[in-house]
């Protein structure tokens, strides 16, 4: 009997951000982070999406007011070597996403969030970019990972 099912099939984890600078609180994290720009071409082409995952430490404890980060992507190279603009306090159009940090933790404690199935940019290479709406600074040294994945069609 043939296995109609529809599977999910993800590529390596990719480090966009490797240790990414201080984040004031309520500010962006800023393009001099960025480690590796996720190029459409090659393999990245068969992905539409990915899993995000962002590790940090913040040095005070975190408020159950404000206990979220959110997530930007920014597509480049949409036309030739044109690029949307940088997310900032006046552009925040792109918008992927919330991660959510548990809060009254113990300061300086390494905190791993994720999100699932965010897209990605389609037919550009894209970045990803963290407002920090924690209420308390993001010490330099964090990271956002990303792992790749599509469907596969269903096997005979």
């Amino acid at each position: 009997m043939a296995d109609a099912s529809t599977k999910v099939f993800s590529t390596s984890q990719i480090t966009h951000i490797g240790s990414g600078a201080s984040v004031a609180a309520g500010g962006l994290s800023v393009s001099a982070d960025i480690s590796t720009a996720l190029g459409f071409s090659g393999n990245l082409a068969r992905y539409p999406r990915c899993d995000v995952v962002l590790s940090i430490a913040p040095t005070a404890s975190i408020a159950l007011a404000s206990c979220y980060l959110n997530l930007y992507r920014r597509d480049i190279n949409i036309d030739g070597t044109n690029d949307a603009a940088i997310p900032g306090a006046s552009n925040k159009r792109t918008y992927m996403g919330t991660f959510q940090v548990a809060a009254a933790t113990v300061a300086s404690t390494t905190h791993y969030t994720q999100l699932t199935d965010i897209p990605l940019s389609g037919t550009n290479d894209c970045e990803f970019y963290v407002e920090n709406t924690l209420a308390v600074n993001i010490p330099a040294g964090w990271t956002l990972k990303i792992t790749p994945k599509t469907d596969v069609g269903a096997t005979a």
